[in-house]
Order: structure tokens, then C-alpha cells, then sequence
């Protein structure tokens, strides 16, 4: 997804590609006939347990009844940027949605996610699913020159596999990462239409290569997010615009209904997790992005094939850090090229140690296309903060 923090910018995901409004239905969503809270299912030697904690409890919401079907092909409206509008509702409420359309309140106490995490720290159980050597290190960056090549699937695909497309329709439309067998990270941006309609139907291909699918398509079963994105109007950004409140909520966790797999059953692992409160810090760190851009949007790669990965073989630059939750700051920019269909891409790094590489942050907005960009920094991510970073080993201890 591609966005403009000044003037004119598009959403990252590749989503509707009209300006202007659309009518919203009403009836997407429905009350819930029960709201009886339910406990999620968790494993039966889950860490949790040995810790003296409870299992996360689900308080019914609502329920989806109609999601927006999208068309391959379609891109994105091109919005300006808007102020916010009234008071910034706060974010930090987990909400996650069910495989029939219900949604529910997470209810867990944030000791728990810290208990939890730092668990996993202690253990060694925050790394990635394979050994691997870093690449060459170099500085890159943007200034209006497109310096990324076409990353082919070929016999050793550690990590590239690990990314792979997050899409409704088959097509390439935004783009997400794995940080445990069947979890991945991704922008929330990419789960609406602009409009505040759901998107259905989402499906992770690990590694995917143009028509070439090293792993199985897999579908989503839950998925979830911070409510401070919808309550904030943020799923109708073709209607309000995409503001500044938005990049500090626009993440999203999808569980998948089955590892990935290749015809063989091999699994194609998955990346870390690390959060590092110091900016300066997470500056420091050599960082890498690939995407899976569409071909039909601005500032797509010369030679575009669609369901194809892209991204450049250097270190890209990082910028300033800005929109600080809790103390730390959730977004900074970035010099990794990308175009529309980056939206939740990684920037990982193997720089904070071993069992690497680790998700540092998700790219969620470009600020100009193509040779139009000026400057190093043009790009938007979304920062791992410490609560985040806790909240998805949470996750990794259950699924």
C-alpha cells in the first residue's frame, strides 16, 4: 500500500482503483446473537499454563455478513493525506475475528503478553526457524531511481520464502511475512476494500514466483488487529483519507489454517521478532525489504510480472522516527523501494544478533511514485514496538 504523509499518495495494498466515494452498506454487519464470552483454544502444554496464566478470553462483538469482492487487477485509490478530524481515539484494544465472520474483544492482561515474551526471550524461542548468513551490507537509496530486481524462486530460498503474497483474488496485492509455521504479519490496510467493507477470502502463498508456487496456497482462519484503526475511521481512507493517526495502528496478525507446505512437505520457516526501544538503535541495524508489487500500479518495476517478488540486493536507509504510543515511536521512514502491493512487506535485519534474520517493522506507505520521489526517506513502516513485539510471541506460544 502506498500512502502520502504530504499532498498526493496511494495506499500500499492494491485494492479499489475509482477515487471518490461509494455508498457503505449497512447491513456488512450484524449483532451477535450471543455474547457470552468464550476462552480461546490453546495447547494443551501451552507456556502459558506453566506460568500460572489463563487462557485469553473472547467477548462476541459483532458479525461480519457480507465482505467485498475484489477483482485481480484492481489498484487503489490515490488520496491526500487528511488531518485528523476531533479528538485521536486511542488505540491498545485486541480485536480478532472468527472463521464465521464473528468478531470478538480480546480480553488478556498485558502482564500476561509481557510475561510470556519475556519467557520466550529467556528460552531463545524469539528467532527465526532456520540458521542463516546475512548478505553483503550496503547503503541504499531512493531519489526517484528504482533500484530493485526480480527475486526468482530458485533451490535455496532462505529466507525469501518466508515472504510471500497476502491476497483475495489471486492476484498480487499486498504482501505479508511469516514470524511463526502459520502466523503472519501484514498491514490492516490490506483487509479492507477503502470503504469500510471487509475484504474476504485472504490467502497467504508463501514464496510465490509469478505462476510458480513453491508452497501451497493457504487460507486465513482468524486474524487480528488494533481496534484504534477502525475507531479512528482508518478503514475508510478512500472516504477520510489516509491520516496521521493511521500509520500508528495499521498492522495485522492472520493465523493460516495449515502450515505451508511444498509438494514434498517441506515448510518454508519463518523470520523473528525484535523490538529495540532505542531509535538510534533500530536506525543502526541493516535492513532489507521485499514486496510483491502489482503491475498496475504507479512506480511499478520495469519488467513487472505480477505475483512476482521484488526488492533491492543492499541495505536500504532509514529516516526519522515520528507518532509516538507509550512512549515509543511507531513509525519511521525508510529508503526501500517499493510501489503499490509492498503494504505489509518486511524490513528485517540480521543485525541484532543470531537466529536471524528478525521483522523489525512492516512497510505500509509510499509518500510519491516512481521517478517522481525526491529524497532517501520516501517510505512509511510500522515499527515492532515492545507491546506489539510481546503480543506476537503471545501469539507464537499458542498457534
Amino acid at each position: 500500500m502506498t500512502i502520502k504523509r504530504f499532498g498526493v499518495a496511494c495506499i500500499a495494498s492494491l485494492a479499489l482503483g475509482a477515487c471518490g466515494t461509494e455508498e457503505l452498506d449497512s447491513s456488512t454487519s450484524e449483532p451477535v446473537t450471543s455474547t457470552q464470552e468464550q476462552t480461546l483454544e490453546v495447547p494443551a502444554d501451552w507456556i502459558g499454563h506453566q506460568l500460572g496464566l489463563s487462557a485469553p478470553r473472547l467477548r462476541p462483538v459483532e458479525k461480519v455478513t457480507r465482505f467485498a469482492q475484489l477483482q485481480p487487477g484492481e489498484l487503489p485509490a490515490i488520496r491526500k493525506i487528511e488531518p485528523q478530524l476531533g479528538l485521536e481515539k486511542p488505540g491498545g484494544q485486541i480485536r480478532t475475528m472468527g472463521p464465521d465472520g464473528t468478531i470478538y474483544e480480546v480480553v488478556v492482561p498485558e502482564a500476561d503478553l509481557a510475561r510470556v515474551g519475556f519467557e520466550l526471550r529467556q528460552r531463545n524461542l524469539t528467532g527465526s526457524s532456520f540458521p542463516s548468513e546475512a548478505p553483503r551490507s550496503e547503503s541504499g537509496w531512493s531519489n526517484g531511481i528504482d533500484s530493485r530486481a526480480r527475486s526468482v524462486n530458485t533451490a535455496s530460498d532462505w529466507p525469501r520464502d518466508t515472504i510471500g503474497v497476502v491476497s483475495p483474488n489471486g492476484s498480487s496485492w499486498c504482501t505479508g511475512t511469516l514470524f511463526e509455521d502459520r502466523l503472519v504479519l501484514t498491514a490492516f490496510h490490506c483487509l479492507w476494500d477503502g470503504y469500510g467493507n471487509w475484504v474476504g477470502g485472504a490467502q497467504f502463498r508463501a514464496g510465490q514466483d509469478g505462476t510458480t508456487q513453491p508452497y501451497a496456497a493457504v487460507d486465513h482462519t482468524w486474524k487480528y488487529w488494533d481496534q484504534g484503526f477502525v475507531d479512528n475511521e482508518c478503514h475508510k481512507w478512500k472516504v477520510t483519507g489516509y491520516r496521521q493517526v493511521c500509520e500508528k495502528y495499521d498492522w495485522a496478525v492472520l493465523v493460516l489454517g495449515t502450515t505451508p507446505r511444498s509438494s514434498t512437505g517441506v515448510a518454508p520457516g519463518y523470520m523473528g521478532v525484535y523490538y529495540n526501544s532505542s531509535d538510534s538503535g533500530v536506525s543502526s541495524y541493516t535492513k532489507y525489504h521485499y514486496g510483491y508489487p502489482g503491475c498496475g500500479s504507479g512506480g511499478a518495476p520495469a519488467g513487472c510480472v505480477n505475483n512476482s517478488m521484488w526488492g533491492q540486493s543492499f541495505a536500504c536507509t532509514t529516516g526519522s522516527f515520528f507518532n509516538s504510543v507509550n512512549g515509543w515511536n511507531r513509525n519511521f521512514y525508510h529508503g526501500c523501494d517499493m510501489s503499490g502491493g509492498h503494504s505489509g512487506g518486511p524490513l528485517y535485519s540480521w543485525s541484532p544478533g543470531s537466529n536471524g534474520p528478525y521483522l523489525l517493522a512492516t512497510n505500509i506507505a509510499e509518500s510519491c511514485t516512481g521517478s517522481d520521489c525526491t529524497g532517501t526517506t520516501p517510505n512509511i513502516a510500522f515499527r515492532i514496538d515492545q507491546w506489539l513485539g510481546d503480543l506476537m510471541m503471545y501469539w507464537r506460544s499458542i498457534y
